[in-house]
């Protein structure tokens, strides 16, 4: 059962990253404003885009950071470490509509190993994050009202002041989720990882149902008694009068459900 569970995952994974590896680029490159120095090089532009838009960001080696504000604008900061490499550098390829934009990391053919790249976005809170890929590098969001789709294969995903539905996959590393309100019934609410621990922070007096599956760790749960025995099989948790289904899958680490008070 722990070999079909690690099979599941990993195939997820592989099939949502497959189109963030090296490739060609396609569309435009971004129109940045450059600025460099000797450990770094940071491009920077900003393309309008409408609240409820939809944005995605496929990357390889680095991080993925996504902030909410109150404009109807998308600005992205990559930052390159180190500035200069033998193998060719990477370049950030834009493809864009006039409610979407895709942000993707592409690098030469003749390449050896990826140069770090990490994103840095601010976009609109009611913003649709569709996809936030990444191979080695963590993904981090904060104050977004709409969906995000999070996916990493080593690195932590880290959600705060989140209000909207939320799918988060991970093969090495551990998700956090900090909710400022929970979507309708129906949303999908949805945390796996195979090597990592779960943790939730909900708002107070929330109405969800929650199941909750770990094969080697344990279930901690402020509010009750999780229903269960050890092992795979999945316990199901009440909160309230019941909602949308919080589903939390870990192979190898602890889940903990807990109040958004909590600071993690």
């Amino acid at each position: 059962m722990r070999t079909a569970a690690l099979g599941s995952v990993v195939i997820l994974l592989g099939a949502a990253l497959s189109f963030a590896l090296p490739g060609r680029a396609q569309g435009e490159t971004a129109p940045a404003t450059y600025a460099g120095s000797p450990d770094e090089k940071v491009w920077t532009a900003t393309y309008p885009l409408q609240p409820g838009g939809r944005v995605q960001v496929a990357n390889v080696q680095g991080s993925i950071t996504v902030e909410g504000w109150d404009r109807a604008e998308v600005e992205v900061t990559a930052v390159q470490r180190p500035a200069t490499t033998e193998g060719g550098e990477p370049v950030v390829g834009v493809e864009r509509g006039p409610d979407w934009i895709s942000l993707r990391t592409l690098y030469p053919a003749d390449g050896t190993e990826p140069v770090q790249l990490d994103y840095y976005l601010r976009v609109p809170r009611q913003v649709q994050l569709d996809e936030l890929l990444t191979v080695n590098g963590r993904v981090r969001v904060r104050d977004i009202e709409g969906r995000v789709v999070a996916r990493t294969l080593n690195g932590d995903i880290e959600q705060e002041r989140i209000a909207g539905s939320v799918t988060a996959r991970a093969l090495n590393g551990s998700i956090r989720l900090a909710l400022r309100a929970l979507p309708g019934r129906g949303a999908e609410l949805s945390l796996e990882t195979v090597n990592g621990d779960l943790v939730v922070l909900v708002p107070p007096r929330a109405n969800a149902d929650l199941e909750l599956s770990t094969v080697a760790g344990r279930v901690e749960n402020q509010f009750v008694q999780s229903a269960g025995d050890s092992g795979e099989s999945v316990r199901r948790t009440r909160l309230g009068r019941g909602g949308p289904t919080v589903k939390l899958r870990t192979v190898r680490g602890n889940i903990r459900i807990g109040q958004n008070e909590d600071v993690f």
